[in-house]
Order: C-alpha cells, then sequence, then structure tokens
C-alpha cells in the first residue's frame, strides 16, 4: 500500500516536470505546427511566409536568425512525423488554456494570411484546436479574432494606399 502512495506521488511529481519542458522544444513544436498551416492547402504564400517569421519574432523574442533556424528545424520535424500529435502534445503539455486558445488563433491567422483560409487548412486547425483541448466555442472566437484580425490590417494598409502621399499633396 505504501508503495502504491509512493508510486502515485512520483509519478505527480515527473508530471509536474514534464509540464516545464525546454522553451526551444515549445517553440519547435509552436513552429512546426505553424509551418504546416502554412502549407497545408498545398503552397505557402509569401503572406503566410512573412507572418509565421513574424509571429515568432513576437511570440519567442527571436532574432530573424533564430527564427530562420527555428522554421528550419521544425520543417524537418514536420517533414519526419508521421501526424501532429508529437506537436500538440509538447503544446498541451507546456501551454495553459489560454495560451492554447492563443496557440489556435495564431493558426487561423496563418491560414487566412492570404486572404482565404483552404479546406485543408481549416480541417488542420480544427483538429490542432481538438488535439489541444480547446473547446469549439473558444476555436470559433479565436477563427473570428484571426479574420477580424486579418480584415482589420487589410482596411488599414489600403487607406494607407488610398491616401496621397506628402509628396502627392
Amino acid at each position: 500500500m505504501l508503495r502504491k502512495i509512493e508510486l502515485f506521488f512520483n509519478r505527480i511529481l515527473s508530471e509536474g516536470e514534464n509540464k516545464k519542458l525546454n522553451s526551444h522544444e515549445v517553440e519547435i513544436a509552436s513552429a512546426a505546427l505553424l509551418a504546416h498551416c502554412a502549407k497545408a492547402d498545398g503552397e505557402q504564400s509569401a503572406e503566410e511566409t512573412a507572418y509565421l517569421k513574424s509571429v515568432l519574432v513576437k511570440r519567442f523574442d527571436l532574432t530573424p536568425a533564430e527564427v530562420d533556424s527555428v522554421i528550419e528545424v521544425a520543417e524537418a520535424r514536420e517533414r519526419d512525423a508521421i501526424d501532429l500529435h508529437q506537436f500538440t502534445r509538447v503544446l498541451h503539455r507546456s501551454l495553459d488554456r489560454d495560451a492554447r486558445i492563443h496557440m489556435v488563433q495564431l493558426l487561423w491567422e496563418i491560414a487566412d494570411a492570404d486572404g482565404r483560409i483552404d479546406s485543408d487548412e481549416w480541417r488542420m486547425v480544427s483538429l490542432t484546436a481538438q488535439l489541444l483541448d480547446v473547446e469549439v466555442h473558444d476555436a470559433v472566437a479565436a477563427r473570428q479574432a484571426a479574420q477580424s484580425k486579418g480584415k482589420s490590417s487589410e482596411e488599414t494598409s489600403s487607406a494607407r494606399r488610398a491616401e496621397p502621399s506628402p509628396s502627392e499633396k
């Protein structure tokens, strides 16, 4: 009986240690999912690539050279992966609920970076949300937030293009 209790507490303690995964592994897992999403429709647009890099710079406070290195490693692991579970497992153990929802929103933003969400991108993000244990209503809210963010940035850039430059005035 005492041995069972000891095993129980050892398992709980080791699970706690597993949650404190190396931040590099979280970066790689995040980058792999984001890169996979950018290519889910069969092509990775320049907008998706640029957005992927900007997300990694902002989210992980990386330099452009570090981003390129992380993307290179992530894409290699993603190519070798059988499925998304190895990446979602790392994130599920490492991120709290709000951070997992934010990750789903980032995936929606990557999918929408080129102005359209393809059905393959839709399925990939929806599956990832399920694997990250993000509830459907939270995933829908994340998609809506991502799409409204995309529209507001499009409107801002369109408004900038429509305004005459100071030299044209």
